[in-house]
């Protein structure tokens, strides 16, 4: 059967386990075809096609909820539940998400973006079970990263006292998360691997393992703490041995106890520079050659990504300001943080997917009289709300956040766009919020936000190349615009990179229209806000337009009495889906170029 031809999972049942694992291997070439095509998480699909094979195998009912954490390893899933046809629409717009989608396939019956949800979701689906509903069999696929995080140890303690509530976990150990894991339970997870006990017990049956006396599993166990709570645990196993996989999956869906089954998988595997890649490189990628691994579309000759740049500037900071401390959760190499690793990794703290702890972490700092700085996705700040409002904000503590992919992002699609963090974060007390137009500029605010701020401070830029010019760190005064080009009847108001975008345009075009740097999201620039009395202000962002900035200049401008024409060009009140970042903006109103041709 060719793979595009795939229809359903029904087909594994009538598959000999040689043709499972001849299977196994045409779906691994199949993704380092398509994937190297379109871009996506390469690294970590490579290393569950096994793993996601003999789960389709065992559990192979209609009403059982596969229930994969993040989704972003499932491609295989995908592939097995008839969706192969589409890779070469991997997230593009209108096109196969990257992640699981309810929309997409009845046999996503969970959807997410954002790590360590499978546990608290199989709890529902068991307690929905329990009240009547139609489900079979629940089982929550977790990555050895993700079930380090509160939020699914929080679900493992709940379900370990819910005795009448079956769930078998699989934990999919392959020693990292997006690069390599970090922490107490990353340890444990090591001495577990290469205990040799474990070597010698994993051959034998489930069944004669689960029928061993409690003093043999604590020696075996190493007093495992997934025990303790209340689950039976094995492993760990081979994840790329369908056997074995086979079989243990077939012993749990017979127990009448929960189960956590613990398999080692190996992420990248098929692809040597994968396999061989510690510091995430390869966890998602751009189009790439597979041959020479090089990258189709480059960044041009004179650019940079923001997050590189970012990156280099603080490690400039840090290098003249030893109380300067960098947390960053197990985004160090997509925050551009590979080099500041390298020369100071003493102050690069990687806390590990605990976005919560990092927050509350750096609180303690900056009690402490250190200056920490807590660099993040914008995407995954939300997950913190609460510890910024609670443990920054509001005692006004001096904690720094870089907020990387702000914005429309593109391909991640709904759970990954940067669009609400200025909601979230704006109407906090105590917050100031800042947008770069260039490194420049990055470089003059970063070094007040350091050094002459005193409560919390946060600077957003967005997932694209910028110039690599020369930074002179120039002094900014706080909460001031700069109005790039004169004011006039009509102006654009905005902010971060699209400014020099816009100044270009506008020249280009001839037109008589001002634009406005408002480099400051708060506080506002009260002088220049003023000065638009009488004019036409467009502001453009590229957030959710409630809570943007645009609202707090009109609601600014309506308690000043300043008659002011605002026309407000946001994302609408909605979750924004995967795709190409410039037909993205297209469809929502936001070409630049179509705004200036309204003028």
């Amino acid at each position: 059967m060719k793979i595009t031809e795939i229809k359903s999972p029904e087909f594994l049942q009538e598959l000999s386990l040689k043709e499972l694992r001849e299977l196994a291997e045409e779906i691994r070439k199949f993704l380092i075809e398509n994937v190297s095509k379109t871009g996506g998480h390469f690294s970590s699909n490579l290393g569950t096609v096994e793993l996601t094979i003999a789960l389709h195998y065992v559990f192979n009912k209609q009403n059982d909820k596969l229930i994969f954490d993040v989704g972003h390893q499932a491609y295989t899933h995908k592939i097995l539940t008839g969706r192969a046809k589409d890779f070469p629409t991997l997230r593009k717009k209108d096109g196969l998400s990257g992640f699981l989608k309810y929309s997409e396939s009845p046999y996503d019956v969970w959807e997410a973006g954002h790590s360590s949800t499978s546990i608290s979701a199989a709890a529902g689906f068991l307690e929905a079970k329990a009240q009547g509903a139609d489900i079979g069999e629940v089982v929550a696929v977790i990555g050895d990263g993700s079930i380090q995080n509160g939020l699914a140890l929080s679900a493992l303690n709940y379900l370990g006292s819910r005795k009448n509530q079956k769930v078998i976990i699989v934990l999919n150990d392959n020693n990292m998360s997006i690069s390599k894991n970090v922490g107490g339970l990353a340890k444990f997870f090591d001495r577990v691997r290469l205990r040799k006990s474990y070597q010698f017990f994993r051959k034998l049956t489930p069944k004669f393992l689960a029928n061993l006396k409690l003093a043999l599993s604590s020696y075996m166990h190493g007093g495992n703490i997934l025990s303790a709570i209340g689950f039976r645990y094995f492993g760990p196993i081979d994840g790329h041995d369908l056997k074995e996989l086979i079989r243990f999956f077939r012993f749990a869906k017979n127990s009448d106890h929960s189960i956590i089954i613990h398999v080692n998988t190996q992420k990248g595997k098929g692809y040597k520079p994968a396999e061989n890649d510690s510091l995430g490189s390869w966890h998602g990628t751009a189009p790439f050659d597979p041959e020479t691994e090089m990258p189709l579309n480059p960044v041009p000759p004179g650019k940079i990504s923001w997050s590189e740049g970012m990156g280099r500037l603080l490690l400039e900071e840090a290098k003249r300001d030893e109380e300067i401390i960098v947390l960053c959760p197990a985004m160090i190499h997509g925050s551009g943080l590979l080099r500041f690793q390298k020369e100071i990794p003493e102050r690069l703290l990687d806390v590990g997917i605990a976005e919560e702890h990092s927050v509350v972490m750096a609180s303690a700092l900056a009690l402490a009289g250190k200056k920490p700085v807590v660099s993040i996705y914008s995407t995954f700040l939300q997950r913190a709300y609460d510890q910024v409002s609670h443990d920054v904000a509001r005692p006004s503590l001096h904690v720094v956040f870089l907020i990387d992919r702000a914005g429309i992002v593109g391909g991640d699609g709904s759970t990954h766009q940067g669009i609400f963090d200025i909601a979230f974060l704006s109407h906090l007390p105590n917050k100031a919020i800042a947008a770069p137009k260039d490194l420049n500029e990055a470089s003059g605010l970063l070094h007040y936000a350091l050094h002459e701020h005193e409560g919390p401070f946060a600077i957003r830029y967005p997932r694209a190349s910028t110039e690599e010019i020369p930074t002179e760190c120039p002094e900014i005064p706080f909460g001031s615009w700069e109005i790039v080009l004169p004011l006039k009847r009509v102006n654009v108001v905005t902010y971060g990179p699209v400014v020099p975008e816009f100044e270009r345009e506008i020249l280009k075009s001839g037109k008589e229209i001002g634009l406005v740097n408002a480099r400051y999201i708060k506080p506002l620039d009260e002088n220049v806000l003023r000065m638009l009395a009488g004019r036409k202000a467009i502001v453009y962002e590229e957030v959710v337009r409630q809570g943007s900035l645009g609202m707090m200049m009109l609601a600014s401008a309506e308690k000043a009495g300043l008659a002011i024409d605002f026309e407000f060009n946001a994302v609408p009140d909605m979750y924004v889906e995967h795709g190409e970042v410039d037909k993205i903006k297209k469809d929502l109103g936001l070409a630049i170029k179509d705004i200036l041709a309204k003028c």
